[in-house]
Order: structure tokens, then sequence, then C-alpha cells
């Protein structure tokens, strides 16, 4: 009766206010213009040291990775206030992810395969800047169609 009909009107506003909450952070989410080119050179720096032939080099470069992975976070939270795990978005970030993965796979399988099956010098240093560019891409590329999920045009 009346009671439903305020309950229901109530529904309504409570929804319309979190649609506007979610097209905000939408807005806020966009990384800083850096953020995607230093992630690629992170990517392919790090892949690029397979090249060396030494499991130390590449030991020694994962602290620099991880630690420029952290300063990369921070400052997204800094810039965004907030954080936003890649792996877990709306099923058409997923599909973004995925293919990363799949790229990921397919590139790393064929530089370490140059490199150590056919002695191809330097293969994994292209693999790295494969990876690289695709990383500072996909990265872009998640955020547009994370924002368009949490806005609903997905």
């Amino acid at each position: 009766m009346e009671s439903d009909e305020v309950h229901r009107d109530r529904a309504a506003a409570d929804l319309a206010a979190l649609q506007a909450d979610r097209t905000a952070m939408a807005d806020r989410l966009r990384q800083p213009g850096w953020y995607d080119p230093a992630l690629g050179v992170l990517v392919a720096g790090f892949f690029a040291t397979y090249s060396f032939g030494y499991p130390w080099v590449t030991l020694a470069a994962l602290p620099v990775f991880l630690g420029g992975i952290a300063l990369l976070m921070a400052g997204y939270r800094r810039h965004t206030g907030t954080w936003v795990n890649g792996f877990h978005g709306g099923p058409a970030t997923t599909k973004v992810v995925r293919a990363w993965l799949v790229a990921c796979v397919v590139v790393l399988g064929a530089g370490l395969l140059a490199e150590l099956a056919f002695d191809v010098r330097f293969a994994m240093v292209v693999a790295g800047v494969v990876l690289g560019v695709g990383a500072a891409l996909l990265s872009r590329r998640w955020t547009t169609v994370y924002q368009r999920e949490l806005r609903g045009e997905l």
C-alpha cells in the first residue's frame, strides 16, 4: 500500500545514488599518464634479464621489479585514492586479463624456445620488449573496460 510505495521510492533513490557513486568512481580510476609506460619498462626489463643466461641476474632483477610494482601501486593509490586489483573485475575485464595471460604464455614460450633451444641470442630481450609494450597497452585498455563496467555501459 502506501508503505510499499514509500519503500519502492526509497529503494529507487538508493539505487540511483549507488549508480552515481559508481560513475564517480569510474571517473576517478584513470591512471596517470606515466603509469603505463613505467609498467611497460618494468615488465620489459625484467623479462629481458632472461637473456643474460645467468639465473642470478634475473634473481637480482626480481626485487627491482617488485619494488617498481610497489611504487606504481603507491602512485596509483595517491592519484586515485584507491587500488583496483586487475584480477577482480567483471566479465569484460576478465577477457582482457585472459588475453594478456595467453599472450604472455605465447611470447615467453617463443622467446625461451628461441633463446634456449635455437641459441638465438637476446631473443628474450625482444620478448621482454613485446611483453612490456603489451603490458602498457593492455593496462590502459583494462582501465577503460573497467570504467565502462562500473558505469553500466557493458
